[in-house]
């Protein structure tokens, strides 16, 4: 078992969901300078770098993916899906092939028209076109809780996050892929040596994960997790293990049958987009969180295995939520807000 600390935020609850949410000017820390990289978007939801520099995004309710190169977005997408957007399903995870530079590979998590259906497809960023390719059909749906993060490991290998569809029985149930973290090949099928032969599978016990970093050194698997009315929580994430989201499952929950979370919020602040820090703020997560609109800052005692030394707020939107981060090849943090894409630059 892993210790945890319970941790305080200033701002008002604005929703325990990730649904909604207000605008509001940035007030970024002192010493993080805001950039504007683009703005009047439409509820971007992920963003990675490509090993070129461009930036990919996808945006939840239009089913667009989009390309930002030497700092303009192209007008056109890079490839659209016909999503169901209600609630929180969506065209909701972006991940890029660790051979893009030769296959141009990227792929992407999102519900299907009709609402009952996640799917994770392949598409090839290529100006003759998408060329889709289906990964991994049939994932099941629902209004609320569908996850749908995805991130390659140093392994080599998709995983995938998945929320309890709704129904907290899902995520203690191994025959259904709902309420976990899953691990699959590139190209769909299952790993030989997952927890659990023939099942993607990696951990179960998850309520709804909007965050999954995976440091690319070790392939230690870090996940923000959303609770109901308490517990929002940040899990280091080991295969095979339980972490313990349930029907029973009371607030501060230190059962020992299951793994305790790396960080535990004693206010809701609805985890978002992980990432590892690079550069200053190496040896550390960030975490947006969609209710107060901040990036915190979670640093470690040595990484990725050390204890939790402190979490802080590096920076603040004053309203509008933060829906993703990731590090850019420059050392910075790029954040996505539900309007726009920004650099964080250390002063």
């Amino acid at each position: 078992m892993k210790p945890y600390l319970i941790l305080g935020v200033l701002a008002p609850v604005l929703s325990t969901s990730c649904g909604g949410g207000s605008g509001g000017g940035s007030t970024p820390t002192a010493g993080l300078t805001e950039e504007v990289v683009v703005s009047g978007l439409s509820f971007p939801t992920a963003l990675r770098f490509t090993p070129t520099g461009d930036i990919i995004f996808t945006e939840k309710s239009t089913g667009n993916v989009r390309k930002i190169s030497g700092g303009v977005l192209a007008p056109t997408p890079i490839f659209s899906a016909s999503v169901d957007s209600s609630g929180e399903r969506g065209l909701l995870g972006l991940a890029i092939d660790p051979n893009y530079a030769t296959n141009q590979f990227v792929y992407v998590f999102y519900t299907k028209s009709g609402g009952t259906e996640n799917t994770v497809v392949r598409f090839t960023d290529s100006p003759s076109g998408p060329d889709t390719t289906v990964i991994v059909p049939s994932l099941p749906a629902a209004s609320n809780h569908d996850g749908g993060r995805l991130e390659f490991g140093p392994d080599g290998k998709l995983y995938v996050t998945l929320g309890d569809v709704g129904d907290p029985a899902n995520s203690q149930s191994d025959s259904t892929p709902a309420g976990k973290v899953l691990r699959f090949n590139s190209d769909g099928t299952i790993p030989s040596d997952n927890p659990i032969a023939g099942n993607p599978m990696y951990s179960k016990g998850h309520r709804n994960c909007f965050g999954l970093a995976i440091d690319p050194n070790s392939g230690q698997v870090f996940v923000s997790e959303n609770g109901p009315n308490c517990d929002d929580e940040v899990n280091r994430v080991q295969a095979g293990e339980n972490y313990g989201w349930r029907p029973s499952q009371p607030c501060g929950d230190t059962d020992p049958a299951y793994e305790a979370p790396l960080v535990r919020f004693s206010a809701i602040n609805a985890p978002t987009g992980l990432a590892i820090g690079t550069g200053s703020f190496a040896n550390s997560l960030l975490m947006g969180s969609f209710n107060d609109g901040s990036l915190r800052q979670i640093r470690l005692n040595g990484f990725p295995s050390g204890s939790l030394n402190r979490v802080d707020t590096v920076y603040s939107t004053g309203g509008e939520p933060v829906i993703d981060v990731t590090m850019g090849p420059d050392g910075n943090p790029y954040v996505a807000t539900s309007s726009r894409i920004l650099r964080l630059v250390r002063n």
